[in-house]
């Protein structure tokens, strides 16, 4: 075979490639992931054992319009969930969250980052406290809690698919 129709079926290749690659990131990107409404957080954490709390009244003038507590067992940590009454809202709180969990953390630290779509996730792990958020859509879960409990947390995390 000619040396220039090898570069040629190389370069094709490569495009096909690239193609590929843009097109499996611009479907993963276009999907939207489900998302639950407050209610629903509330009756999922009743039904795992969890104390409920109705917090909306101290968030409203913030444009929340529901949120909880959920508190675990001999109020070991709680999980808060918000649903805002719009995507920008729950995008603003999600990264004035992120910045005051960065601002808490020490030298030594376990972060993850990423968004895709409709939704954005955060982790941190520092000075012996394990930090999570998640947004998606208008709804934002938040976590703060003592590192030894992360496990759990993650376990009801993935619980939520959040």
């Amino acid at each position: 075979m000619k040396r220039g129709t090898k570069i040629v079926l190389l370069i094709s290749l490569i495009l096909m490639i690239v193609a590929a690659v843009v097109v499996l990131v611009l479907v993963i990107a276009g999907e939207k992931k489900d998302f639950m409404t407050a209610r629903e957080f509330y009756e999922e954490m009743e039904d795992e054992g969890y104390e409920l709390v109705d917090v909306t009244s101290q968030y409203y003038s913030y444009g929340i319009d529901e949120a909880y507590v959920a508190v675990a067992s001999n109020d070991r940590y709680q999980i808060e969930f918000y649903e805002l009454n719009s995507i920008s809202k729950a995008e603003n709180m999600f990264e004035t969250n992120k910045d005051y969990f960065e601002g808490r953390a020490g030298s030594s630290r376990i972060t993850s980052s990423y968004g895709l779509g409709d939704y954005d996730v955060y982790s941190l792990t520092s000075n012996g406290d394990y930090m999570y958020l998640c947004r998606i859509d208008n709804t934002l879960l938040y976590i703060d809690v003592d590192d030894r409990y992360k496990e759990e947390v993650k376990e009801i995390i993935d619980e939520l698919d959040y």
